[in-house]
């Protein structure tokens, strides 16, 4: 499928905590993907760095969550884009992590911001009126870096078919969430050898941790890729 190429207008630039900017874009013409895919910017002539796409299809405002990570060549330079505002090239959309078109209970599992691809099928899926369970692991090392906490606590307030569990590494006094890694709550929940053969649903996070959380609920009963990454597109493994 030919690929979209656009220019995009920065129109939002808010940090949100550990460095994470929320990118709000727009266009002239109709950004085209589905919820759960991913764009590229282009940094440098020859450079396209990818990020999974925070909002729901349809929206006319595109979001994205970049986070800065000071020393690395490719997001200092895409940093200075950023601050500099105008417009970034885009070429977009790439992902097979879609919501299924018959409704069933999904297991959404995010490190850090992989919140993001987390946020463009939750919301879509609030959009089509889903009732059966969805669920939502989200960790992060510490409290700032679940910097949409407050977002996902009002979907929980406003849809009753919704479940947050929020977990941080280094808990303060004041968290009220678990306080472990995202391996460990999964483990909490998924005790038992079968617990998790009926598990469907996506994972974003970097390889390590993708790969860790299925080893753990392929323990579980869990069969491999039935929580869908793009980690198995571009860092695939050997299953046999």
């Amino acid at each position: 499928m030919t690929k979209q190429i656009l220019q995009a207008r920065i129109t939002r630039l808010e940090e949100r905590g550990d460095r994470v900017f929320r990118l709000g874009l727009e266009a002239d013409e109709a950004f085209v993907y589905e919820a759960g895919q991913y764009l590229e910017i282009q940094v440098t002539e020859d450079i396209w760095a990818p990020f999974s796409i925070a909002s729901a299809p349809h929206q006319k405002e595109l979001e994205l969550h970049i986070q800065y990570l000071p020393g690395r060549e490719v997001s200092e330079t895409l940093y200075q884009k950023l601050i500099q505002g105008g417009t970034l090239t885009l070429r977009l959309a790439t992902g097979e992590c879609l919501l299924p078109k018959e409704e069933q209970p999904l297991v959404l599992v995010a490190g850090g911001t992989g919140f993001a691809q987390m946020k463009s099928l939750l919301e879509a899926a609030f959009e089509r009126g889903w009732q059966a369970p969805l669920t939502l692991y989200w960790g992060a090392r510490n409290r700032e870096g679940l910097y949409a906490l407050d977002l996902a606590r009002d979907w929980e307030s406003n849809y009753s078919n919704f479940t947050l569990l929020p977990c941080v590494d280094l808990a303060d006094a004041d968290w009220k969430g678990r306080n472990c890694s995202l391996v460990e709550s999964l483990g909490m929940d998924y005790i038992d050898p079968d617990s998790a053969s009926e598990v469907k649903g996506f994972c974003s996070g970097s390889p390590a941790l993708v790969y860790a959380i299925e080893d753990l609920m392929m323990t579980r009963g869990m069969p491999p890729r039935s929580l869908l990454s793009d980690v198995h597109a571009y860092a695939p493994r050997n299953y046999d």
